[in-house]
């Protein structure tokens, strides 16, 4: 397996723990939320992660993964920043719209389906999958 190889399963051994972390993350938070209200949102937010990593695994051609990776992660950022917003709304101490977007997007949750789509689009860049060597017959 030649360097650009090794780099290319390096991305995909990422993409695959980054994903199962994301995933995690999205069941644990079916465990912790409260569906009777803002229903639509909380059970996107759920949805999101959760998907992540069967993505991973089921999801073959390498751009309509990558794309699934955008949406997981976009829609990710703005159900998390909705539901956010939400309880810093009933607190009494939100800022902005935009600063609450960012605090989200530091959290690592987030940062991890960004990570997704950014190795993603790595090993896209590098090249495709390395080519099996096969064994000469004798």
């Amino acid at each position: 397996m030649n360097v650009r190889g090794r780099i290319w399963l390096l991305l995909r051994v990422a993409v695959g723990l980054s994903s199962a972390f994301v995933s995690l993350h999205g069941f644990y938070g079916v465990y912790g939320i409260d569906f009777r209200r803002d229903t639509l949102v909380s059970v996107l937010y759920c949805i999101f992660p959760v998907l992540s990593f069967f993505i991973f695994l089921f999801v073959k051609a390498a751009k309509c993964e990558l794309s699934l990776y955008i949406v997981i992660a976009i829609g990710y950022l703005t159900t998390f920043s909705m539901l956010n917003w939400r309880t810093c709304a009933e607190m009494g101490y939100c800022g902005t719209v935009a600063s609450t977007v960012l605090e989200t997007l530091e959290t690592k949750p987030v940062l991890a389906a960004f990570a997704v789509v950014l190795c993603a689009l790595l090993a896209i860049l590098i090249g495709s999958r390395p080519e099996k060597t096969s064994v000469p017959s004798a």
